[in-house]
C-alpha cells in the first residue's frame, strides 16, 4: 500500500510518498487477502520530465507487465525527452497516451501529476485513475483552490486526522441511520466541524514541506503501530515544485551509494 500527499500553496506544490510495497495472496472464504511479503525501497515520486517544473506520484498496483513503475516513468521519460511542452496538461495527456499502451487488464492504480504551465503564475494537479485497465480521464483538481492538501493510497490515518473521520461512518451511517437526507446532512455538519485548519495559502515553502514531512510520519507510524500488517513505510520521499526554482528533491533514498556514484545521481536529476 501507499500514502501519497500533495500540499499547493501560494508559492508551490509540496509531494511526498512512502516506500512501501506490499506483496498479496488469494482472498480466502471472508474475501480477505493475506500479506506475503513487505518491501520497504519502492519508487513512488518523480520528476516526470527531466528540467520541466512538472512531477508526479502513484498509488495502487506497483508494477506493470513485469516492469516497476518507476522503470515505467522513466521509460515514458525518455521517450519525450526531445520534446517541448508550454503546459501540465500536455504532458498528462501524452502520459496517458502512453500508459494506455503499457497497463495490464488487471492494473488498478493512481497518479497525480503536478506542476507548472508555461507563462501560469499558480501550479496545477492533475488525478489519472486507473481501475482493472480502464484509464478514466485526466481530471483537474483543486484548481481553484489557494489551500489544498491531497492524500491517496491507504487514506484512513490521515482523513481521521485531518477530517476527523474516515469512510467508515459512511457505511455505519447507512446501516444505522437509512435517510440518505439525514446522512447527507450529518456528513456535512461533520465537515464543517470537524476538519483540521491545518496552514494558510500564504505560507512558506519550507513550512508546507515540514508539514508534508509530518502528515507522511503521521502515516507511517499509525500503520506501524495498529494490529496487521505495516502497509505503509520505509523512507519518505519529498519533492517541491515551485514556479522559479522548477522540481526540486528535498529528500530522496537511494539504493546505491551517492559518493560511489555522482554521475549517475547528475544524470538521475
Amino acid at each position: 500500500m501507499t500514502i501519497a500527499i500533495a500540499l499547493k500553496i501560494n508559492d508551490g506544490i509540496v509531494l511526498a510518498t512512502d516506500s512501501a510495497s506490499t506483496i498479496v495472496g488469494e482472498e480466502n472464504e471472508d474475501g480477505v487477502r493475506s500479506v506475503y511479503y513487505n518491501y520497504f525501497t519502492a519508487d513512488k515520486l518523480f520528476n516526470l520530465k527531466k528540467g520541466s517544473p512538472v512531477g508526479a506520484m502513484t498509488w495502487g498496483n506497483g508494477s506493470v507487465n513485469n516492469e516497476s513503475i518507476s522503470t515505467l516513468a522513466k521509460d515514458f521519460r525518455e521517450e519525450i525527452e526531445e520534446k517541448e511542452y508550454t503546459s501540465v496538461e500536455a504532458i498528462v495527456k501524452d502520459f496517458k497516451s502512453f500508459l494506455k499502451n503499457k497497463i495490464a487488464p488487471e492494473t488498478s492504480l493512481g497518479f497525480l501529476v503536478a506542476g507548472y504551465s508555461e507563462g501560469k503564475d499558480h501550479p496545477e494537479m492533475f488525478l489519472i485513475n486507473i481501475n482493472e485497465g480502464n484509464i478514466e480521464e485526466p481530471e483537474e483538481i483543486n484548481a481553484d483552490d489557494p489551500l489544498s492538501i491531497s492524500w491517496f493510497g491507504e487514506t484512513i490515518f490521515l482523513s481521521r486526522l485531518l477530517l476527523g473521520l474516515d469512510e467508515r461512518l459512511i457505511e455505519i451511517l447507512e446501516d444505522n441511520v437509512g435517510n440518505k437526507e439525514t446522512i447527507d446532512n450529518i456528513l456535512k455538519y461533520c465537515n464543517e466541524k470537524l476538519q483540521l485548519p491545518f496552514g494558510v495559502p500564504a505560507m512558506p515553502i519550507q513550512d508546507a514541506i515540514d508539514l508534508v514531512k509530518f502528515l507522511a510520519d503521521f502515516s507511517v507510524n499509525s500503520s506501524r503501530f495498529v494490529p496487521g500488517a505495516q502497509v505503509i513505510g520505509g523512507p519518505i520521499d519529498i519533492a517541491v515544485i515551485t514556479k522559479h526554482e522548477g522540481f526540486k528533491w528535498i529528500q530522496r533514498k537511494h539504493y546505491y551509494d551517492r559518493d560511489l556514484n555522482l554521475t549517475t545521481i547528475v544524470e538521475d536529476e
